[in-house]
């Protein structure tokens, strides 16, 4: 989540011709970086296909897109993580689900006798992520067009050009916002292996409207950045007070326990576990 955050970043569009010349210069591969933009912004994409490690995404006209096409390896990591938590049958919950990256590697490795809910509440992005559901024929996933909160209502989500990082906003497109405990209320006697957010600083919320599913939760994979926190008004630590109401400890993913002071001065994602998680090779 977070190297793709930065990358996305530095293919913004912006005013500053100078600045353009030195983001494409720190790319390693320039002229294909290049030819992802230029896909991209003709529409020329829509001819193309993505070829991940165990699945498929169609180049859809976003910034995400793009540099999955540029880098099809980009959410390794993220995919190492699932397949050391996961295993075949599991139930696994995917809040901020975008085109559907993380959605479709858990549909692959839970496989059929295995469910994965897909929740991702910008319009846009969830046609996105059903037709690469279609695209990949992943019969064992269910999507949501929601966004995920502490109550129900509506919200704003943002527009931006790195789309990855749509977030809660004063402004953009109106969504429904419910919580997670009664979007999953048909799972009540159901474990959940793993429960993966990426709102972009809205996390907490997501949590606060979780409290009867957090119970039977096992691996809750989340992203911490201390920026996004503090839009909301919060920190890190006030996530662990959520956690703590469960038994959840936090750890980084090189296995280090994180402490109440713990800040994430860089975006990154954190496990959050009852036991020591077992160790991934990242």
């Amino acid at each position: 989540m977070s190297t793709l955050s930065t990358r996305l970043a530095s293919g913004a569009k912006t005013a500053n011709a100078p600045g353009k010349l030195a983001r494409l210069r720190c790319q390693p591969r320039p002229l294909r970086f290049l030819a992802s933009r230029l896909l991209w912004h003709t529409g020329l994409c829509s001819f193309l296909t993505i070829r991940c490690d165990s699945y498929r995404l169609r180049f859809y006209p976003t910034a995400y897109s793009a540099t999955l096409w540029l880098n099809p390896g980009e959410r390794l990591c993220d995919e190492t993580v699932l397949r050391s938590l996961l295993r075949e049958g599991d139930s696994v919950i995917d809040v901020g689900a975008n085109i559907g990256t993380l959605t479709l590697a858990a549909s692959k490795i839970v496989g059929a006798s295995g469910t994965v809910y897909s929740i991702e509440g910008h319009p846009r992005t969830h046609n996105y992520l059903v037709g690469n559901l279609r695209f990949n024929k992943a019969s064992n996933v269910k999507a949501f067009n929601v966004a995920c909160g502490r109550e129900t209502g509506t919200v704003r989500l943002s527009n931006k050009v790195s789309d990855d990082q749509n977030a809660v906003s004063a402004e953009g497109v109106s969504v429904p916002v419910c919580k997670l405990d009664d979007l999953m209320i048909n799972t009540d006697t159901q474990e959940i292996a793993l429960l993966k957010i990426d709102v972009e600083g809205y996390e907490k919320f997501v949590l606060e409207g979780s409290l009867r599913l957090l119970s039977r939760v096992k691996f809750i994979y989340f992203e911490s950045y201390e920026q996004h926190f503090a839009a909301f008004g919060y920190e890190l630590c006030d996530i662990i007070d959520v956690l703590e109401q469960f038994r959840f400890e936090i750890y980084r993913l090189n296995g280090n326990k994180v402490s109440r002071d713990y800040r994430s001065v860089v975006c990154e994602n954190l496990l959050a576990s009852r036991a020591r998680p077992p160790k991934i090779e990242t």
